[in-house]
């Protein structure tokens, strides 16, 4: 290893050792726990900045050794590590220390901070890993710290459902994402330009995709590709894999941050990024895979979200369509090249500072509701509750991409990058990315501020919502830090994209498509003022309109993979594998058993006795006599 840099070891090993501190003395001292834990994560965001300043000094941050065979193990650190490191350490201690006051009463928050101190420590790994493999396994870390998480209040069995819903749902990505890696590796077997590097090299991957595809053909790369964005599908919560984020909001709110906001779903965005010369190599359909799948899957979680009551979930289904607007972003890399990268991680970063200040003001609501998610029994809550109300109105503004906002910044970008795609390719296949995320653009208006105004306004319409009142301003500390950067990061735009990529060229189109998504967010804010600013929707009627259950059943994809796939094919295939190994052992277990008799019976004539011996063998001869007769031979 040559010019370890422990700085940028110690942006994973900190909340390693928190998650160690954390538990064995959070077992006798519990209150200290979660001062250990944000310590830890504290600990990770003071070596990022330390890492930031030195790589802007002295370049990419290199150190691996090997491992095993041909796999090396080690950081690998440039700009977009960077991003992502300062982002997740940062969003994860405002998240830790709000949790503090969250999770206060929880008679085993110590085992809560030790698993949230790993789980940012798996998402900081994976961010800082230099070859796949270790890559991998901190993503599977982290896959499995979401399981123990979301299923922390075990008790609830709703919990551990949605736990085992999210770890068998993304572990399809994963098998994928794995495929995909072994493909990968065995095609690079005998690459001239392997030399000494490992095949599953971050950096070589990176350095060398363009000679990577000449080798193994752009076919095959593009198939990897897509494997990987599989992985990423799962991970990242994008259509059809899309499905254990609503369910996975039976956990603490601050988890539902932790996941929704700087870590696990930002995991699959972060991957194609930092890939992204495969997909720029290798055949035209990887990229479009990503564009498609992630404009596809921002419009339709933004429908199914319009019909959600709860509120958590509601910001579940927006986390699921902002991804797909980063997703999307990436894929535009077909015309704007790493520029696309630039794009997408702006609004991942920016997305994870407003998400997690929404989802806490939500936690901090549903503390003064006893639980209360419905916003159909909340109500008249800004008068009540005036500080957390207003904290979750700046991040609906920044969500709905309000003018100024940092969401207006980032999201408008990709939309307006989106028609320029459009403009170079001019065929339909182009034209379907604008399309499907300029009309997210006034889903996610109707979305969010149908949740404020039903939360917000009018008079209370529970017992719970009447008696409700903010918590103290020094437990929402971390979230009016939050709001000033839901409210100012679009100040950072252009050097944002510029650290990313420094020939990154802004979209240029006319400005009439420009104003587009400006239009139909204002639209939507009239839409849901006059519907829900009012009691009008109170008198709506639904509930036989065939449309309206559709969406309301989330397009039947529960009962798909549930009632169709799972217990209809997944079940009968595997009680058939299930019957066939148990006779196979059963026949196995009988011919072992009459072995065993047979050798009991042969036990019983070794006596001693000569005569016995005398009389078996007389016997045995006389067989042997009888049956030559009876055959003729003699």
């Amino acid at each position: 290893m040559v010019n370890m840099y422990w700085p940028g070891w110690f942006i994973f090993l900190s909340p390693i050792f928190g998650f160690v501190l954390t538990y064995v003395v959070g077992r006798y001292y519990r209150n200290l726990s979660g001062i250990i834990a944000s310590l830890a994560v504290l600990g990770s965001f003071i070596a990022a900045v330390l890492t930031f300043f030195y790589v802007q000094s002295n370049g990419t941050i290199y150190n691996s050794y090997e491992w095993f065979y041909n796999i090396h193990a080690g950081i690998y650190i440039d700009h977009l590590t960077l991003v992502m490191a300062l982002m997740v350490s940062f969003v994860s201690l405002m998240i830790h220390l709000f949790a503090l006051y969250y999770m206060k009463d929880d008679p085993n928050k110590h085992i809560y901070f030790a698993e949230t101190s790993l789980f940012t420590a798996g998402m900081l790994g994976l961010v800082v890993s230099s070859n796949l493999v270790l890559f991998f396994l901190f993503w599977e870390l982290v896959g499995l710290c979401s399981y123990l998480l979301i299923g922390f209040w075990f008790f609830k069995p709703n919990a551990t459902a949605a736990a085992k819903k999210a770890f068998i749902v993304t572990r399809v990505g994963d098998l994928l994402f794995l495929v995909g890696m072994a493909i990968l590796y065995s095609s690079l077997q005998g690459f001239h330009g392997l030399g000494s590097n490992s095949p599953l090299s971050i950096p070589f991957l990176i350095a060398n995709a363009k000679a990577i595809a000449a080798y193994v053909g752009p076919n095959v790369l593009g198939a990897v590709a897509v494997l990987f964005l599989a992985g990423a599908a799962g991970k990242s919560s994008q259509f059809p894999l899309h499905v254990w984020i609503p369910d996975a909001m039976e956990g603490p709110t601050t988890v539902s941050a932790l996941i929704h906001a700087a870590t696990m779903v930002t995991a699959g965005v972060y991957l194609v990024a930092r890939v992204f010369n495969i997909y720029y190599y290798s055949a035209p359909f990887a990229l479009y895979s990503v564009v498609i799948l992630g404009a596809f899957t921002a419009l339709f979680a933004g429908i199914v979200g319009i019909f959600v009551n709860d509120i958590k979930r509601i910001l579940a289904y927006s986390t699921i369509s902002q991804i797909g607007y980063m997703l999307a972003a990436i894929g535009l890399g077909g015309v704007f090249g790493y520029g696309g990268v630039s794009f997408g991680m702006f609004h991942l970063v920016v997305h994870a500072v407003f998400k997690a200040l929404l989802f806490m003001s939500a936690g901090a609501i549903l503390i003064a509701l006893m639980d209360l998610r419905d916003t159909r029994y909340m109500g008249g809550l800004w008068k009540r509750m005036p500080m957390t109300i207003t904290l979750l109105f700046i991040g609906s503004l920044a969500l709905i991409a309000f003018p100024y906002t940092s969401g207006y910044f980032s999201k408008d970008t990709i939309i307006a990058a989106s028609w320029q795609y459009y403009a170079h390719y001019g065929t339909f296949s182009s034209f379907l990315p604008w399309l499907f995320l300029a009309i997210g653009a006034l889903l996610t208006t109707l979305y969010t501020f149908r949740m404020f105004f039903r939360t917000a306004l009018g008079k209370p319409r529970s017992y719970l919502a009447e008696h409700a009142k903010d918590p103290s301003v020094f437990a929402l500390l971390p979230l009016f830090v939050l709001a000033i950067g839901a409210l100012g990061l679009g100040a950072i735009q252009s050097y944002f994209y510029g650290y990313i990529d420094s020939s990154y060229q802004m979209p240029n189109i006319p400005f009439y498509i420009d104003i587009i998504p400006m239009t139909l967010m204002a639209i939507g804010l009239v839409i849901t003022y006059v519907l829900y600013g009012t009691t009008i929707w109170q008198r709506f009627k639904f509930a036989k309109n065939p449309l309206y259950r559709i969406a309301k059943n989330k397009f039947y994809l529960d009962y798909l993979f549930t009632n169709i796939i799972a217990e209809r094919v997944i079940v009968p295939i595997s009680a058939g594998f299930t019957l066939f190994e148990n006779s196979y052992n059963k026949a196995v277990n009988n011919v072992g058993t009459s072995t065993l008799k047979l050798g009991d019976m042969f036990r019983k004539i070794q006596n001693g006795v000569v005569e016995n011996y005398f009389v078996v063998l007389i016997i045995g001869v006389s067989v042997i006599f009888i049956i030559v007769k009876l055959l003729g031979l003699m």
